[in-house]
């Protein structure tokens, strides 16, 4: 038994208290958990959790003694130590009018334990008639509606916002306002509308993707209409309008709308999946005794909000609405997680972070050079922000975007939608995915995938010697006749309906033979339901728990002939049983006999055989699995079933990629250290019986491992994880509004292999990216050493701001784009994922990089001193060398679609056409302002005559033509043969 470390800290404000609980710094799980219970406490007015310091704040009624509160805080926190739940009354206004005591509940206790009559008593309600009118709307101005909370949206102002935070783009900004103060109106305008660009490009298209992504979103619980009891007659309201208190009516096919204690139950079945991952639904009964500690999974006696009724009707008392639910508090646990950067936000973070220092120690060295040679104020500014626009790539915010926007387009027309851009190249460094079975690699519906006749097993191609067997799971049955209809029924019924139909059993026409009269419902101590049918002969039929239907059996039919069990028979149809049920699969007994029962029993059965039935897995899935590990991703599978059936799914999908299945049981993870869980979730491919916040702390182990973790899912017992992972993945078609809500990814068809499609794009985003920085951080170095080489050598030579800024959008912005519109390459899918450790630009690339820019810059200096040497600093030279760098840096872009050089070949520089369109555009650009008279007076430059063009064009060539070969001569020393080929 574990007690919880409080601490008062500050206690001199009257009606305040400041506590300090150990062990909350920093644990968003224990924050969450806490919040729940602290907001629904009456023993204060209000209160603050506060992971960032681990204090807990208590506003309260200054007569109130503060060991009160302390011992009050500290049950609460022990209760979640010790993983007992408790759901406490919701908190009510201390100067609310209502016709009577505000209810409470017993300090501690869940409400699944107490009778309906204490629970009615506690709440001042009846279990019989409900409220009267008048409490009910006391208590809903009081509490509130019942509506989940929601998770914080972004706004489309943030939104904007979001759009120029990144280090480049900031520094942009600061040269537009230098301009300015210096006089350059038309350099500021011009960098700003680059950032411009850059900003309405993102927004748009995050904005697109998160409007589809709502509308495929229901309008969520408060809209649909439930029937209460009030003043003993049943009203029907809409579910916002439930309060605590309410005397509850659910039938089949409902979704419950609010925790309630069950007072009456009839054959009530609930699909709790949505809250708990369980793929079976669960039988509700209202005298069932449930233990204090018994998870939510297994209380019988409860109706959660977000669940389904399947099966039957009941009634309960509301004992939580709203924020107060189960639900509510796993939604809780989702606001409170916090998602990961994607790495490729992080590594541009790091790179601009890196050019702006260069930018800035260049720009001092220059000023430091003006200052000593004695040059003005003004001049040196206007110098180095020249400078600054060379240092800072303008092309590279808008290419990362756009390439990423455009990756996430693509993604959107095969049906993955993308809520933030940089979610597109987080899919490409992914490591780990963690994978909900039920609802996601399975269907959530049953099928009938064995059958037995007398005692043996028959397979399913051979339906028409199982006619006998599908008559009786036509007769008993709830279902509808007509296939894939629900009506009410539960999964399994469905299935057994499904079966017959497929064994061509006209349901309609033998129901109509043998019409039911009679029915013995199946109860916790009764495992099996009973019809009892008129016709020829009098007619029972049974089904349920195949050793119970077997107890009650006198008989067997072989398919031929009826005769007496013997104990041997009874052996092998146990066995049969074992078997079938090792799979693992739901087996069901059936049997008929012409004996009605007799005070809800029956005997003399003849025994017909078994049906299981299982979740089946999605189509598609053993493949998306395979997938998944050729590109060398690592699966696991966390479920809210038992470890026998996700065990069972795990082998037939191979998580394990040939090697053994490890399971870890969700008992062995309560206390156990998150060092420890971080070494276990590595090895683990199966993680069972596990709650919503088992499902968070697994992720988070596994991403303090390092990993980037992907988490799919389609409940509400998801989002938590969902929220937390890098990539959170929800279902679009089948998943619950709180898991879609906290995704950044959403399969609008709920097809999981269109992710191997999403993760090769991804993958090939990060690759363009990577290349286009390669070219744009080369150019720009480039720039760097012309400009910096022209303010060493002689005053007015250097090129103006407003031609470097041209250089960059000719030269930048367009072949940028050209090399992130590749193609995704062959082997994509056929490597590892990238280490997120690694920086974008790798040591090895830098090499390569500088010789690249010396390259280019000493080419266009040799323009430049040519030019000097004809006609001295002004716009003449500048012209040269204006042009000769920017034809420099075109040509050189063709260099760049391959990084091996093994696979740079001269018929493959022109395999791109949309690089060689942009280069062909660009190079419009270049000489545009030599046609354009007062676009060259913007910019400082003149018109060349015949030679000096000459010049500059034919030292525009000599860089590519010296990269080619060297790199040929790289080729020479690196055959192909007997080499690992690996395109960056």
């Amino acid at each position: 038994m574990r007690t919880a470390a409080i601490t008062i800290i500050h206690s001199e404000v009257p009606g305040r208290l400041r506590l300090r609980l150990a062990g909350l710094r920093g644990n968003t799980g224990l924050a969450a958990r806490l919040a729940g219970l602290v907001h629904a406490e009456t023993a204060w007015l209000r209160a603050e959790v506060r992971t960032k310091t681990g204090s807990v704040i208590l506003h309260h009624d200054p007569s109130t003694p503060h060991h009160h509160l302390v011992d009050r805080l500290r049950t609460l926190v022990d209760t979640i130590l010790n993983d007992l739940p408790h759901v406490g009354a919701p908190k009510t206004s201390a100067t609310a009018q209502t016709a009577r005591p505000s209810p409470s509940a017993p300090t501690g206790t869940p409400w699944h334990t107490q009778s309906p009559q204490d629970i009615a008593a506690a709440l001042h309600s009846n279990s019989a008639r409900g409220l009267t009118a008048d409490d009910a709307r006391n208590r809903l101005q009081t509490e509130g509606p019942n509506l989940l909370p929601q998770d914080e949206k972004r706004s489309g102002l943030g939104l904007l916002k979001d759009q120029f935070t990144s280090l480049p783009v900031l520094m942009l900004g600061g040269s537009a306002v230098v301009s300015l103060a210096t006089g350059g109106v038309a350099d500021a305008v011009a960098t700003l509308a680059v950032v411009m660009v850059n900003g309405v490009l993102g927004y748009v298209t995050e904005g697109q993707a998160e409007s589809v992504i709502h509308a495929l979103m229901e309008s969520g619980t408060g809209n649909e209409n439930v029937t209460v009891l009030r003043d003993g007659q049943p009203v029907e309201i809409a579910a916002a309008d439930v309060v605590r208190g309410d005397l509850y009516a659910v039938r089949a096919g409902g979704q419950v709308v609010a925790d309630s204690r069950l007072v009456s139950a009839d054959r009530l079945l609930v699909d709790e999946s949505p809250l708990t991952g369980e793929t079976m639904p669960v039988e509700k009964a209202a005298e069932t005794k449930v233990s204090a500690d018994a998870p939510i999974g297994s209380r019988a006696t409860m109706l959660h909000s977000g669940t389904i009724v399947t099966e039957g009707q009941g009634l309960g008392l509301v004992v939580a609405t709203g924020r107060h639910t189960a639900a509510a508090q796993i939604a809780l646990l989702s606001q409170h997680a916090t998602r990961p950067r994607a790495p490729v936000e992080e590594e541009l973070d790091i790179l601009g972070s890196k050019l702006v220092q260069i930018s800035l120690a260049a720009c001092g060295a220059l000023m430091g050079i003006g200052w000593m040679r004695g040059y003005g104020l003004a001049g040196m500014l206007k110098d180095a922000l020249a400078l600054g626009v060379a240092a800072v790539p303008e092309g590279l915010p808008v290419v990362a975007t756009t390439t990423m926007a455009l990756g996430l387009k693509k993604m959107e027309k095969r049906g993955i939608l993308i809520r933030r851009i940089d979610a597109v190249e987080s899919l490409g460094a992914l490591q780990t995915i963690c994978l909900d079975k039920t609802g996601t690699l399975t269907q959530n519906r049953m099928q009938v995938i064995a059958a037995t006749r007398g005692l043996s097993e028959i397979p399913l191609t051979d339906l028409a010697l199982l006619g006998s067997l599908a008559e009786a799971a036509v007769l008993n049955n709830d279902s509808a006749t007509s296939p894939g209809a629900a009506n009410g029924s539960s999964a399994t019924e469905r299935a057994l309906m499904e079966f017959a139909l497929d064994c061509g059993i006209d349901a309609v026409e033998l129901r109509a033979a043998r019409p039911r009269h009679t029915t013995v419902e199946r109860t916790l101590r009764r495992p099996w339901m009973a019809t009892c049918h008129d016709g020829p002969t009098p007619l029972t039929v049974v089904k349920g728990a195949p050793d119970a239907v077997l107890a009650r059996c006198s008989h067997l039919f072989d398919g031929v002939e009826t005769r007496p069990l013997t104990d041997s028979d009874r052996a092998t149809i146990i066995g049969l049983n074992d078997q079938l049920a090792a799979r693992p699969t739901r087996v069901l007994g059936f049997a008929r006999g012409e004996t009605a029962p007799t005070d809800d029993e029956v005997s003399g059965l003849t025994w017909l055989g078994h049906l299981a039935m299982v979740d089946p897995l999605r189509p598609g899935a053993k493949d998306f699995i395979s997938a998944l590990h050729r590109a060398g991703i690592e699966t696991v599978m966390i479920t809210g079933d038992q470890a026998a059936t996700a065990g069972a799914i795990a082998r037939e999908l191979d998580l394990a990629n040939g090697g053994p299945v490890r399971i870890i049981d969700s008992t062995t993870l309560t206390a156990m250290d998150p060092a420890l869980l971080s070494g276990l979730a590595r090895k683990t491919h199966v993680f069972a019986r596990v709650s919503a916040d088992q499902k968070l702390a697994i992720v988070q182990a596994l991403q303090a491992t390092g990993r980037v973790v992907a988490m799919t899912g389609d409940g509400v017992n998801d989002a938590p994880a969902l929220k937390a992972a890098n990539i959170g993945i929800a279902m679009g078609a089948s998943g619950t509004d709180l898991a879609r809500g906290v995704a950044n990814v959403v399969i609008r068809d709920d097809e999981l292999t269109t992710l191997i499609d999403a993760i090769a794009r991804g993958r090939t985003v990060y690759r363009n990216i990577r290349r286009a920085l390669d070219f744009l951080v080369t150019t720009n170095m480039s720039e760097i050493i012309v400009t910096m080489a022209e303010a060493l050598h002689g005053p007015g030579e250097m090129e103006s701001p407003m031609e470097l800024l041209w250089i960059n959008l000719v030269t930048d912005v367009l072949p940028g784009l050209g090399l992130a519109l590749a193609d995704p390459d062959a082997d994509a899918m056929s490597q590892p994922p990238r280490d997120p450790s690694q920086p974008i630009i790798p040591r090895e690339h830098m090499q390569r990089i500088g010789i690249d820019g010396v390259t280019i810059a000493a080419s266009a200096l040799t323009s430049h001193f040519i030019g000097l040497s004809r006609y001295g600093p002004g716009p003449q030279t500048r012209a040269m060398t204006f042009l000769s760098l920017s034809l420099g840096q075109l040509f050189y872009t063709m260099t760049c679609q391959r990084q091996d050089v093994r696979k740079l070949r001269p018929d493959k520089l022109f395999e791109n056409r949309a690089l060689d369109q942009m280069v062909l555009g660009s190079i419009g650009l270049a000489v545009l302002p030599f046609m354009v008279p007062p676009l060259g007076r913007l910019l400082g430059v003149a018109r060349l005559g015949a030679a000096d063009a000459a010049v500059a064009v034919g030292m525009g060539t000599v860089p590519t033509l010296a990269v080619l070969a060297r790199r040929r001569l790289e080729l020479d020393l690196q055959p192909l043969e007997g080499k690992p080929c690996v395109t960056l």
